[in-house]
């Protein structure tokens, strides 16, 4: 009896050990306390995960040179015609980059769904349908650039002219002071010429400048006392004569095509000129040398090329002196030797040794000058 008890107990004893053996492994570990439970999701669940883009995405920029408020781009395969998004397309990102002083939009795209795209602003403005140029990603004015320090400044807008200012078919410069100066000398096209050549109260250019060639002489002794009109001294006239006119009528400025109320400058004219102007050489400005005023009243600029004189057949100072006719003899203003009806107020700039002389003086009448014409304001309003 006591060998069968001993032949169960064994019996048992293997059986306990074999279920034991067959029972599987606990699969059961604790998360740790930093482990998300699902390490597919963020710790915040209000953050949605960073779409992960495919293995073919690349980016492309565009220089935002206009300055639009939007930047969108719209994709497609030039095989298809098949936008990859319906328009208006997606809206680029601001980049952290800027090219002269210009900011940078970038976006991102599947390569293997576009070759070709367009940016717009959503409100009419867009570029041209260009080709994706996979080693050129900067888009600047419809050309693709490698890198950013390829793409070359913007060319500043020229800065728009004035409008200018008519009266009676010429232009003219407001210099203050109520004269309305021409822009231009008289035979002038523009205010880089010279213009015309005229003596005191002649219309006509000419080739010779003499009394013996002046048109208000009786060319008797070729001298300056044989004065036939604007004479108020017996001694300078023909024959004694007189007429006491000291001003050339405007009748002169209708015979030099002018007409209207365009009249020759007085000695007063010029004087207020050179007191309410800065005046200054100007050899570069132009491309052509000569004088510049500066209005200190408005800031506007009146410019008068070198012209010179013309005595004879001959022309002097023509780089570095301005002299232009006034319509007044010599009178007011000047030394009484000086008052004679044979000279006539001019105005002088001249360059001397770096030294700049201004004033209003005398000329022999038969001398050779050009003319610039002046207009009152309140003769036109």
């Amino acid at each position: 009896m006591k060998k069968v008890i001993n032949y169960i107990a064994v019996a048992l004893t293997c059986l306990s050990m074999t279920l034991v053996a067959c029972q599987p492994p606990t699969t059961d570990e604790p998360n740790g306390p930093d482990q998300p439970s699902n390490p597919d999701q963020p710790n915040n669940p209000n953050q949605p995960a960073e779409p992960v883009l495919p293995k073919d995405s690349t980016t492309v920029f565009f220089v935002n040179a206009d300055n639009w408020e939007t930047v969108n781009a719209y994709i497609w395969l030039y095989a298809t015609d098949q936008g990859v998004f319906p328009w208006p397309g997606k809206p680029a990102t601001l980049c952290n980059e800027k090219v002269h002083d210009m900011d940078v939009y970038c976006y991102k795209y599947q390569i293997d769904q576009a070759d070709m795209i367009l940016f717009h602003n959503g409100i009419g403005m867009q570029s041209a349908n260009v080709a994706i140029d996979a080693a050129k990603p900067y888009f600047y004015n419809n050309v693709w650039y490698a890198s950013l320090s390829e793409i070359p400044e913007p060319t500043p807008e020229p800065t728009p002219e004035p409008e200018k200012t008519m009266y009676n078919g010429y232009e003219y410069i407001d210099m203050g002071s109520g004269r309305l100066w021409a822009a231009h000398n008289v035979g002038a096209n523009s205010i880089t010429e010279v213009g015309n050549y005229y003596a005191w109260a002649e219309t006509t250019p000419k080739d010779e400048y003499s009394w013996d060639t002046y048109l208000y002489s009786a060319h008797k002794n070729g001298g300056p006392d044989e004065l036939t009109k604007y004479c108020f001294l017996s001694e300078y006239g023909y024959n004694g004569f007189v007429d006491y006119l000291t001003t050339i009528d405007n009748n002169n400025t209708t015979a030099l095509n002018w007409g209207g109320k365009w009249s020759f400058p007085t000695k007063v004219d010029f004087d207020l000129l050179l007191e309410n102007s800065i005046v200054t050489v100007d050899h570069d400005s132009l491309g052509t040398e000569g004088v510049k005023f500066t209005s200190k009243i408005n800031g506007n600029k009146l410019f008068f090329p070198y012209t010179g004189y013309r005595d004879g057949t001959w022309t002097y100072d023509s780089s570095r002196r301005v002299a232009v006719w006034t319509g007044h003899l010599a009178g007011d203003g000047f030394a009484i030797q000086d008052q004679r009806p044979s000279s006539a107020v001019y105005l002088h700039v001249m360059i001397n040794q770096g030294e700049v002389t201004k004033g209003t003086y005398l000329f022999a009448r038969c001398i050779g000058l050009p003319i610039r014409l002046v207009v009152y304001k309140s003769q036109i309003e």
